[in-house]
């Protein structure tokens, strides 16, 4: 299997949600939060904000997750997923708990 795939594409996501402009903003920033969260917990290998904390990379692949990172983030029933699906996910701020959570007992 190539372990340079896309996970996640911002852009390429929201365009499923261009004409209804509350969900595109909602996908944005839930996407947008989850990077921030893999970012700032070193489950990626690369940068996906600069200095004032924006997001400036959109899209990450496989090969830029850590192997923490693709614990929480790959295979059946992973953590991002269910994450992802959650109710948490979408409030705004979304509610990183589960994720946190998550994390702890990977690193456990």
């Amino acid at each position: 299997m190539s372990e340079d795939f896309v996970m996640w594409d911002v852009d390429g996501i929201l365009e499923s949600y261009k004409d209804i402009p509350e969900w595109e903003a909602s996908v944005n920033n839930t996407l947008e939060e989850l990077f921030r969260f893999l970012e700032m917990n070193g489950l990626l290998c690369c940068r996906v904000t600069n200095e004032r904390g924006q997001i400036i990379k959109r899209k990450v692949k496989f090969s830029e997750l850590t192997d923490e990172g693709r614990s929480i983030a790959f295979g059946p029933k992973n953590p991002v997923h269910r994450w992802l699906a959650s109710k948490g996910a979408q409030k705004t701020p979304p509610d990183m708990k589960m994720l946190e959570r998550a994390l702890l007992e990977i690193r456990r």
